[in-house]
C-alpha cells in the first residue's frame, strides 16, 4: 500500500514523521541507535534526486524520526518518490521502504 505524504508548495510544516520499520523482522520497528538517517526525495520517471536532508530522530528504540521540510524541499509543485536512508557506520545502510510506498505530492499554493 502506497502512503502518500501531501504538501502545499513552499511549506514547511506538517513535517514528515515515521515509524520506520524492519522489513525482515515482521514489521518490527528499527532500532535507529547509533544510526544517521537522510531522506531523499526524485522524480517518479527518472529517479533523479530532487532533495535531501537529515532526519531527526525522536526516540531510537522505537524508529520513529521526523523529516522537516525546507522551503527549498518543497519547491516545485510534483509528485515524488521518497525514501529514508539509515546508516549505522562501517557500510551497514538500509533503504526504506524498500519498495516504492512513500510517494510525496507538493502541490500549488494559491497566492
Amino acid at each position: 500500500m502506497v502512503e502518500i505524504h501531501k504538501i502545499k508548495k513552499g511549506d514547511r510544516s506538517p513535517a514528515l514523521v515515521k515509524t520506520l520499520m524492519n522489513p525482515w523482522e515482521g514489521g518490527s520497528a528499527l532500532d535507529l541507535t547509533a544510526s544517521t538517517i537522510y531522506f531523499h526525495m526524485g522524480d517518479l520517471e527518472t529517479y533523479t534526486a530532487y532533495t535531501s536532508g537529515p532526519v531527526d530522530i525522536i526516540v531510537a528504540a522505537s524508529g520513529q524520526c521526523e523529516f522537516n521540510w525546507t522551503t527549498l524541499s518543497t519547491g516545485s509543485v510534483g509528485t515524488y518518490w521518497g525514501e529514508f536512508k539509515v546508516n549505522w557506520g562501517g557500510g551497514s545502510i538500509m533503504t526504506l521502504p524498500n519498495t516504492h510506498d512513500l510517494k510525496v505530492e507538493v502541490y500549488e499554493d494559491y497566492n
